[in-house]
C-alpha cells in the first residue's frame, strides 16, 4: 500500500542504472508500519545493493466535508410533502434520485457541501438535510421541474462565525395534489389526469378531449385508473357506445371517446365514479 509513495521518496544518482526497488511492510499497530527496503542498481558497472529499514507512520485524517456529512451538518432542508394527500414511496424515491443527480453535479463543479447528511422520514412527509443553501435551493427547484408543484423558502437566522450572520433555509415543498393516472372532476368535467405542474393537464373521459385547466380549480377526486376494472363493449353505433356494467351487467350508453379503438364484443377498460361509469383510453 505504501510503494508508490517509498517509490516518489527515493533519490537515485544520475547515472544509475538498472535500479530495482522491494520492500514489504510489517504492521506494528494500527497507526505504524516497518517497512523493509531493497534497492539495487548498477552504478559505474558495479552492482550496488543496500537494504534499509524505515518506520511509516499513519495520520488519518477526515476532509471537511466528510467531517461535516458525518456530523449530521446542514445548512437546508427539503421538506418533501403532497397537496391534500400523502406524498407516495414512489414519489420519495424519486425525488431522492433527483436530488442525488443534482448534488453530484454541484459536486463536480466544485460544491463541497453539496450532499444530503440526513433523510428523515415523518408522518406527514420526508425530510432531506442538504450542506449547502445553493444546493437545498438547486435540489428544489429540480424536483418541481419534473414533478410539478410549489414551494415555498424561509430562513432562520442559527448563529455567527467571524462575526457573520449564519442562517439556515427551508424549502417546504408540496407537490401536486393530483397524479398521472388519478381521475377527478372538475368544472362539470370528468379527466384522466396526465400530470400537473402550474396546470391541470388530461384527457376528459367523456370525450376523449386533451383539457387543461388551472391548479386552484374546484376539483374532486373520484378515482384512479388503478380502480380500473374489466367491461364487455356490447355495441358500437355512430356517436355512442353500449357498455355492460361489470357490477349490476345492465347496459349503459356512453358517449364514443375520440381514443376508442375497440371493436363490439371486446373487453375495454372501465372505472365506475360517483359521476358514473367512464371508459378510459
Amino acid at each position: 500500500m505504501f510503494l508508490s509513495e517509498i517509490s516518489r521518496s527515493v533519490k537515485a544518482h544520475p547515472d544509475a542504472k538498472d535500479i530495482k526497488l522491494d520492500f514489504y511492510e510489517e504492521e506494528l499497530d494500527p497507526s505504524r508500519y516497518l517497512a523493509h527496503i531493497s534497492v539495487s542498481a548498477v552504478l559505474s558497472g558495479l552492482d550496488i545493493s543496500a537494504t534499509v529499514d524505515t518506520e511509516i507512520r499513519i495520520k488519518r485524517e477526515t476532509c471537511d466535508s466528510c467531517s461535516r456529512i458525518a456530523g449530521g451538518y446542514y445548512a437546508g432542508i427539503v421538506q418533501l410533502r403532497a397537496d391534500h394527500r400523502h406524498i407516495t414511496e414512489e414519489e420519495v424515491e424519486r425525488c431522492i434520485q433527483l436530488a442525488d443527480h443534482r448534488l453530484n453535479k454541484l459536486t463536480s463543479k466544485g460544491d463541497r457541501f453539496a450532499f444530503i447528511s440526513k433523510i428523515e422520514e415523518l408522518k406527514e412527509g420526508v425530510d432531506l438535510y442538504i450542506g449547502s443553501i445553493s444546493a437545498c435551493k438547486q435540489v428544489g427547484n429540480a424536483i418541481i421541474k419534473e414533478l410539478g408543484g410549489t414551494s415555498v423558502i424561509s430562513s432562520s437566522l442559527v448563529g455567527k462565525k467571524d462575526g457573520a450572520d449564519l442562517y439556515r433555509i427551508t424549502c417546504a415543498m408540496r407537490l401536486p395534489e393530483f397524479v398521472r393516472g388519478d381521475v377527478a372532476s372538475m368544472l362539470g368535467r370528468v379527466i384522466e389526469v396526465a400530470h400537473q405542474d402550474r396546470q391541470i393537464h388530461g384527457i376528459d373521459l367523456s370525450d376523449g378531449a386533451r383539457v387543461s385547466f388551472d391548479a386552484d380549480v374546484p376539483a374532486v377526486r373520484l378515482g384512479s385508473r388503478k380502480d380500473a376494472v374489466t367491461a364487455v363493449l356490447v355495441a358500437i353505433e355512430k356517436d355512442t357506445v353500449q357498455v355492460l356494467d361489470p357490477e349490476t351487467y345492465e347496459t349503459v350508453l356512453l358517449k364514443a371517446p375520440a381514443f376508442l379503438h375497440a371493436e363490439a364484443g371486446s373487453d375495454v377498460c372501465v372505472i365506475k365514479t360517483a359521476e358514473g361509469l367512464f371508459l378510459l383510453p
